[in-house]
């Protein structure tokens, strides 16, 4: 064999070593894919309420929306509608600056309750029990499915977006069958989140 022919079949054989099939990277953890909404360049998420919830041994289901605002500082906030012994009430809540205010029909006025966990960009973050499931194709693209619960202990699943890092869809789970979907439809719309109106709110 010609020297120079040597030469060159070592080099093309260490060029096809080092070229070979890339190795795939590696899955996220479940913490990573959890704190991807709000290491992106989202602002705010607009969401839809479906759901089932325990009322006095009967479950009934439940509809209605609300928001998220991440930047400049997290706040949430949702409306819901169930029907109970014919009635239909409505429920909301609002998660602002450390406080929720809650308003239901056995109130005419909103409750204030300081609390370190409501429904804001947080409570999706995971604090304890996070385990990353894998990687789905829903009809808004590839996500990354996670578990965790909050920090009431409640249990949830996440699936973000790969492409953004924007949440698509968040599902928790309660005792008793009883379970909440937000389902993400709609992003950065200028959405703002404010306190009821201090006439509005019940002095304790």
């Amino acid at each position: 064999m010609q020297p120079h022919r040597a030469l060159l079949i070592l080099v093309v054989a260490g060029l096809t070593a080092g070229c070979g099939v890339p190795t795939p990277a590696a899955p996220p953890s479940a913490k990573e894919v959890l704190a991807k909404p709000q290491q992106s360049n989202l602002k705010d998420a607009h969401f839809l309420v479906t759901g089932k919830i325990t009322n006095n041994g009967d479950t009934v289901q439940l509809v209605g929306d609300g928001a998220l605002v991440y930047k400049p500082k997290p706040a949430g906030r949702f409306k819901f509608q169930t029907t109970v012994g014919g009635q239909t009430l409505t429920i909301e809540e609002i998660s602002l600056d450390g406080t929720n205010y809650g308003l239901t029909p056995a109130s005419t006025k909103w409750v204030a309750i300081k609390s370190a966990s409501g429904i804001d960009p947080n409570a999706f973050a995971g604090a304890s029990v996070q385990k990353y499931i894998g990687e789905e194709t829903l009809p808004q693209g590839k996500v990354w499915h996670a578990s965790a619960k909050d920090k009431d202990g409640n249990a949830f699943e996440a699936y973000i977006r790969e492409s953004d890092g924007y949440p698509i869809k968040y599902v928790e789970t309660q005792s008793g069958g009883q379970n909440i979907t937000l389902s993400f439809d709609k992003y950065n719309t200028g959405e703002t989140i404010t306190a009821p109106p201090t006439d509005q709110i019940q002095q304790g």
